[in-house]
């Protein structure tokens, strides 16, 4: 397992994102992400960070309508791929390679403007960040979420205990990151699986927690 603390390598991402090798690109969305669409919490403007090849984010396009979706990554070639999935599937999502960890709020190279999302999905990002790191990561979901927006997180929960892949998120650290003292309000956290390659770290079934995150609506 991961140490505590531990973020994982960029580098990493960059070598294999967009590859088809990678653990995570499945060439389908998530489980948990056809559940949501049947639920009908996708709507308006929605982000989807670490969009990887956009198995979720063409999904979502594909099965709801009226929205506007932006799904972003760190890696470019998984940008290049997702886009080409995009336009073979004739669905219309604006991609863009974007950093979570640089100041949003002070850099102009992306499109993203502050406030602008009603529904924010993050599919195992979260989990890669070291404590600082996170720090960060939510400072920049509080920029770029509306007021009473809904975060969807999904990430490797402490009930996972084979070795191998991120670090493990808690409950606990959940409550202290998204508290009411912090602008937010959990709305539900409950146990997921989060799906992998077979040749992933730890087989094909991470256990995961699914969480929605209420932004409070008079920040």
């Amino acid at each position: 397992m991961t140490a505590q603390d531990e973020a994982l390598p960029q580098e990493l991402f960059f070598r294999i994102s967009g590859t088809g090798d990678s653990p995570w690109e499945l060439g389908r969305p998530q489980p948990a992400i056809i559940k949501l669409v049947e639920k009908g919490i996708f709507h308006g403007e929605i982000l989807d960070i670490g969009c990887g090849i956009a198995d979720n984010a063409i999904y979502i396009k594909n099965h709801v309508e009226n929205i506007n979706l932006t799904a972003i990554d760190l890696v470019p070639k998984a940008i290049e791929v997702a886009r080409e999935k995009a336009e073979k599937n004739n669905v219309n999502i604006q991609f863009e390679a974007v950093n979570m960890l640089d100041d949003l709020s002070t850099i102009t190279t992306h499109t993203l403007k502050q406030h602008s999302y009603d529904i924010i999905l993050d599919a195992a990002v979260f989990h890669m960040f070291s404590n600082d790191d996170r720090q960060i990561y939510v400072k920049n979901l509080e920029y770029l979420i509306k007021p009473n927006g809904l975060y969807i997180q999904i990430c490797f929960s402490e009930k996972e205990t084979r070795e191998g892949g991120p670090r493990r998120i808690t409950k606990a650290d959940l409550n202290q990151l998204f508290s009411a003292d912090h602008g937010w309000t959990i709305e539900s956290i409950e146990d997921t699986v989060y799906e992998l390659r077979p040749d992933g770290p730890i087989g094909t079934d991470g256990r995961a927690y699914l969480s929605l995150i209420r932004r409070n609506k008079n920040i």
